[in-house]
């Protein structure tokens, strides 16, 4: 028979989220088909369970159906801005409790358990539906086809096959249906351009001793054709900075007056998202325009939708052999070009292929992934050699491996060869570097706490299975979400957290375990008159933008994701950062810290309050992020952890 623990987890699982996927229960528990069907009789045992869909499997609750009423006299107000107020009136006298129910998804779930465990009455009301369909969507809203779709209807008015935010027919659409003008969406604002040519003007301010260590170091790779290293600073102490100095001295020296340009003034900049492209073309924007007596610069955007129709920039494409060029791209773009999926992109894999001179990849802890190695094994010239640089705050990967702990390392330390540290200035020890960096102000001083959530949690003995690969660790990491996804975890942490939510200075950063977490703990905020959001990956970049905003602004107090904002993400004022979502890797673990650990000097703050989710794991797995740090490059730094 099925262990008794998993089939009540499993049976949790069902009541928390509505459904469970069997490919979720097989790859979370490793059962076999014997076992799960072993399992699917228990499980069924129970009437308010019953099979889901064929498509997916595993098991989906028997909700009954019930009467919504459209409010409570004891409704609590949660909503922070006039225009949600007026959807939230709008959506309860247009839909109907089922439609509400169906829009909503897995957070009726929540929503009907807090208002149990509130009034101790099984069952939601029109306007806790309503009041949380707007909390999730926010000004998107009406992104989603089903919600306008069903509104439409409501209004006899033909909904948009496609939506445009802020655009007409949008506008058109929320004043025919009676909704607040902000749900027509923040318009996309107008595309910037895909190339740019910047001029210097004056000086930046001076790099700190440490930066200026590490650039030295960086601009020896950089001229010394061929050679090959990997820059490790914290997440907050200046790692673009330093590069960007590096590739403007580097590509300046290769550069005169008469307009003649040596041999290989190129620079392929990657970086695996978009935000992070953004953030490495801002820097060097910054840098070349607040600098003199540099070379101009023909500064290409290479990712998402720019630069697409390479016939369309022929022109520029044939210009870049012969000019100071950096082109910021993510590995997908330059590997469909060597797949040749792109017309004309022929020309540009030749071009780069003569002029190249530094190859340089952002959050370099990624380098030993296949797009990677396809780009260094497939664009570098046979012809000439070129340098390849790193930067990364983690230089390590696969530290959990029970076999070899060291191997994925060793796979960034053959490529890159040589590691970079600012060791003159700072310190062979990697905690009295961080000691340094934290008097100096550049870091914050971390305050470590632990929440404990008394959540038990079952999980497979992966070690007992023989060697331990990153698909594993994925898969344990997966696991450990969906077992962690539970309202009575929120609920605990949520006590601790509003104290700390309610005092206005404070700006807090959660990362959950799941989209649905991050969602769940926003809509709890909320009802606690919290000024809380969520961002997650179906988050328009424009709303995105704009929440971020309002976040540094201090409108938004809790922004609350699940992996999102580990990278490519700047608020430096953090004050606060809860790790709710559990990890095995210490380079998640370490990114998700390091948004908080940006000191003063750098415009941070003096200390960031970490607070990590400690749940009762039963079963033998490899230590989660918070509780180790093994790599090649440097020894394991202590943390001081207070129970709360």
């Amino acid at each position: 028979m099925v262990d008794r623990s998993v089939v009540r987890e499993v049976r949790d699982i069902v009541f928390e989220r509505g459904h469970v996927s069997k490919s979720d229960i097989v790859e979370t528990y490793r059962l076999t088909e014997d076992k799960y069907v072993q399992l699917q009789e228990q499980i069924l045992a129970d009437r308010s369970i019953r099979k889901g869909p064929r498509k997916s499997g595993g098991f989906v609750l028997q909700e009954e159906r019930q009467r919504i009423p459209e409010k409570l006299s004891n409704e609590i107000p949660l909503l922070r801005t006039q225009w949600e107020k007026q959807a939230v009136e709008r959506l309860t006298e247009l839909l109907t409790g089922d439609a509400l129910n169906t829009l909503i998804g897995d957070l009726r779930f929540a929503v009907r358990d807090l208002r149990r465990r509130e009034t101790h009455i099984d069952s939601t009301t029109k306007m806790d539906l309503a009041i949380a369909l707007v909390l999730q969507h926010g000004p998107d809203l009406f992104c989603d086809h089903d919600i306008r779709k069903r509104v439409g209807a409501a209004c006899k008015v033909d909904a948009p096959e496609r939506w445009h935010p802020g655009k007409g027919a949008a506008v058109e659409f929320v004043a025919q249906t009676g909704f607040p003008r902000e749900l027509a969406g923040i318009p996309t604002p107008d595309s910037l351009p895909d190339y740019e040519y910047l001029e210097g003007r004056f000086d930046l301010r001076p790099l700190e001793d440490f930066q200026k260590e590490v650039k030295a170091q960086l601009d020896n790779v950089l001229e010394s054709r061929g050679d090959r290293a990997i820059v490790t600073l914290p997440t907050g102490a200046g790692k673009t900075r330093v590069a960007v100095e590096s590739i403007r001295d580097l590509l300046t020296g290769r550069y005169d007056v008469t307009g003649r340009v040596a041999n290989q003034a190129v620079v392929l900049w990657l970086a695996h998202t978009e935000e992070l492209c953004e953030q490495a073309h801002t820097c060097f924007r910054q840098v070349w325009t607040n600098s003199e007596n540099v070379c101009p610069l023909l500064l290409i955007r290479f990712w998402g939708h720019y630069t697409r129709d390479m016939v369309k920039h022929g022109g520029v494409v044939e210009v870049i052999p012969s000019y100071p060029t950096v082109l910021i791209s993510t590995p997908h773009r330059i590997v469909n070009l060597l797949d040749s999926r792109v017309e004309g992109g022929e020309s540009v894999i030749e071009g780069l292929r003569k002029s190249l001179g530094v190859l340089l990849i952002d959050e370099a802890h990624r380098a030993a992934a296949p797009s990677y190695r396809r780009i260094l094994r497939d664009l570098l010239p046979s012809e000439h050699p070129v340098s390849v640089a790193g930067l990364t705050a983690t230089p390590f990967r696969m530290e959990y491996d029970n076999e070899d702990p060291e191997e994925g390392t060793r796979d960034l330390k053959e490529i890159f060869e040589r590691l970079i540290e600012p060791i003159t200035t700072l310190g062979n020890n990697p905690r009295e570097r961080l000691e340094r960096l934290q008097e100096k102000e550049i870091l914050a001083r971390p305050d470590w706490k632990t929440i404990r959530t008394h959540i038990i949690v079952h999980l497979p003995d992966v070690w007992r299975e023989g060697f331990v690969g990153e698909e594993e660790m994925e898969r344990v990491d997966r696991g450990m979400a969906l077992a962690t996804d539970k309202t009575q975890r929120r609920l605990v942490i949520l006590e601790h957290l509003l104290p700390l939510a309610r005092e206005q200075a404070n700006s807090i950063l959660y990362f959950g375990p799941s989209v649905r977490d991050a969602e769940h703990m926003a809509f709890l905020l909320r009802r606690k008159h919290i000024p809380a959001a969520v961002v997650t990956g179906s988050t328009r970049d424009v709303t995105r933008r704009q929440l971020v905003a309002e976040f540094k602004q201090g409108k938004i107090r809790v922004l609350c994701n699940c992996e999102v904002l580990t990278t490519g993400f700047d608020a430096p004022r953090v004050t606060h950062i809860v790790v709710a979502r559990p990890t095995v890797s210490g380079v998640l673990y370490e990114q998700m810290v390091g948004r908080g650990l940006r000191g003063p000097r750098f415009g941070g703050t003096e200390s960031c309050v970490i607070l990590n989710c400690q749940d009762d794991f039963r079963g033998r797995f490899p230590p989660l992020g918070y509780e180790s740090w093994r790599s090649v490059w440097m020894a394991s730094p202590t943390r001081e952890v207070v129970t709360m």
